[in-house]
């Protein structure tokens, strides 16, 4: 029988057997893990989202401590002191009536881990010392569902990268509605059309080879979780 003489489905379907035979069929499904140099398929970063589309260039997040895209000091870390960093911001957006700060790691699973979350900055504040707790008021990190700073402390090997964004905000999101202490999605939700700029801060860690997580286990919270 010629190719001519059969039918039009039988025609496509003796093409499409052929083809996947030699290797060019269709295409294979995607595969969940982490793509080269990216984020793990599927990944949503809550925090990132959040952001204005167009940046605001004036406006600066800083450390004393670290500078943007370099290596956490350890005493900032879990391996460390767990202290939580010094930061200042200048070039704040005309009309900001209050700051923002979360401090965020997008984990292997593409979760949206919170490592410090700090809502109702003074506006008027433009710096805060290391260990600071006393400029604003703390949410929940997702990390150890604690009232404080989280400080960087994976498990996983290789480098980690954590993004610490300062939110100037045209009015103070309304959270009376919110439970008490305020996690990262309802304050971002309150956020939604008051979010005048954002600056941020990249930190990379890599914890020493042998570190043991103990230390972190062990240590008792700061501050009571209830505690506002």
């Amino acid at each position: 029988m010629t190719l001519p003489s059969l039918r039009p489905l039988a025609l496509v379907l003796l093409i499409l057997s052929c083809g996947t035979m030699l290797g060019f069929g269709a295409p294979a499904e995607g595969k969940k893990g982490k793509g080269k140099g990216g984020a793990p398929t599927g990944s949503f970063d809550t925090v990132a989202a959040a952001k204005p589309v167009e940046k605001n260039s004036t406006f600066k997040l800083t450390s004393p401590a670290v500078k943007d895209g370099e290596k956490l000091p350890v005493e900032f870390t879990g391996d460390g002191t767990s202290a939580s960093p010094p930061l200042a911001w200048t070039g704040m957006p005309k009309g900001t009536q209050s700051l923002v700060l979360i401090m965020h790691h997008l984990d292997p699973e593409g979760k949206t881990k919170i490592y410090w979350l700090i809502h109702d900055i003074n506006p008027q504040t433009t710096s805060v010392a290391k260990n600071a707790t006393d400029f604003g008021k703390m949410g929940i990190s997702t990390v150890h569902h604690r009232v404080e700073y989280a400080s960087p402390h994976s498990k996983g090997p290789g480098e980690k990268k954590y993004v610490l964004t300062l939110f100037a905000l045209s009015a103070k999101p309304d959270l009376s509605q919110a439970e008490s202490p305020i996690t990262v999605d309802p304050l971002l939700a309150a956020m939604k059309g008051k979010i005048l700029a954002a600056a941020d801060l990249t930190v990379l860690y890599t914890r020493p080879a042998g570190a043991s997580d103990s230390k972190e286990e062990k240590r008792p919270p700061r501050r009571e979780e209830g505690a506002k």
